[in-house]
């Protein structure tokens, strides 16, 4: 299982609709496609897949992420039903949830953030995983970077998104530090969201973009036919399959499609990275029932403890 985060820290550069559009075409080419929606805001999940949030009741990725429910990952999944699927193919999806946007400061309050995504997804069956990252280096994005096993990168040619790229960097090797992993190569950069023919100042700034020596993907540019597309809750590959924004798709899964087929076993998820309060409640009650006496003793009694082994 190949995970794939789609991430840029810099809002309105097309990653949403490039989780969306590689998942497809993966999906197309009769792979088991995963799409995680991790961002807050969620437009992966209504705006361009028409499907609706995880009710508040019931399992959801924010509840999963704080183990406040521990079920299966196969309850958190849903399949998007109306996309063009290849022999043996899969296209389903983590949706959002309303808890996602108090997920932050939750997140914060473990010892080492950062793995609790790749614990949630460890036992998936799927041949991808494609995470789309929030517009924020956050703790939520650190999450989708611990577990990934490379970065697909959308950006618009402009210097804003040289800048971006640099940023990016920085935060690559914090969490490689802080976690770690392995460093997060670069599975490509995909130019989008300009307007045809590029400008003088598109095309300088995407030549400054080469330089930073990263796989350059094929370009999705603006096109009204990706609207349309959401507005049917279908992605493009399925809506207007012969558009360039859907050729382009096509052209990065078979890009990720080629890292699959070189990429090693997974390493193991760390298991004790985080503060359990219910563990600790137990072990502070039992060392205090053993040594307090009097009104003290017991005193742990009455909160939530995890039962003994």
């Amino acid at each position: 299982m190949q995970i794939t985060s789609v991430v840029n820290q810099k809002g309105g550069v097309g990653k949403t609709a490039l989780s969306v559009g590689a998942a497809a075409a993966l999906a197309e080419r009769g792979r088991r496609v995963l799409l995680i929606d991790l961002d807050p805001q969620g437009h992966a999940t209504t705006e361009m897949l028409g499907l609706p949030e995880a009710p508040v009741s019931g399992p959801s990725l924010a509840k999963a992420l704080t183990k406040m429910w521990k079920g299966p990952v196969e309850e958190l999944i849903v399949p998007h039903p109306r996309s063009n699927l290849g022999p043996g193919g899969a296209f389903d999806v983590i949706p959002t949830s309303p808890g996602m946007f108090d997920l932050i400061r939750r997140l914060d309050s473990f010892r080492v953030p950062g793995w609790q995504l790749a614990r949630v997804i460890q036992f998936a069956n799927y041949d991808h995983v494609l995470i789309d990252c929030p517009p924020a280096l956050d703790v939520l994005t650190n999450n989708a970077l611990a577990a990934t096993h490379g970065i697909l990168v959308p950006v618009q040619p402009d210097r804003t998104s040289i800048r971006a790229l640099r940023l990016l960097n920085d935060q690559l090797n914090y969490v490689q530090q802080s976690v770690q992993r392995e460093p997060i190569p670069y599975f490509g950069v995909v130019p989008g969201l300009y307007r045809r023919p590029m400008s003088t100042y598109a095309a300088a700034a995407l030549a400054e973009l080469e330089n930073f020596g990263y796989p350059l993907l094929a370009h999705v540019p603006l096109g009204v036919v990706m609207n349309e597309a959401a507005a049917h809750g279908m992605p493009v590959t399925t809506f207007a399959p012969e558009t360039t924004q859907a050729v382009a798709f096509r052209q990065i899964a078979e890009v990720l499609d080629q890292h699959l087929a070189r990429q090693p076993a997974p390493a193991p998820v760390p298991i004790a990275d985080e503060f359990v309060f219910e563990d600790f409640i137990t072990s502070v009650a039992q060392t205090r029932n053993e040594n307090d006496t009097g009104s003290r003793k017991k005193l742990y009694d009455l909160l939530p403890k995890k039962p003994r082994g």
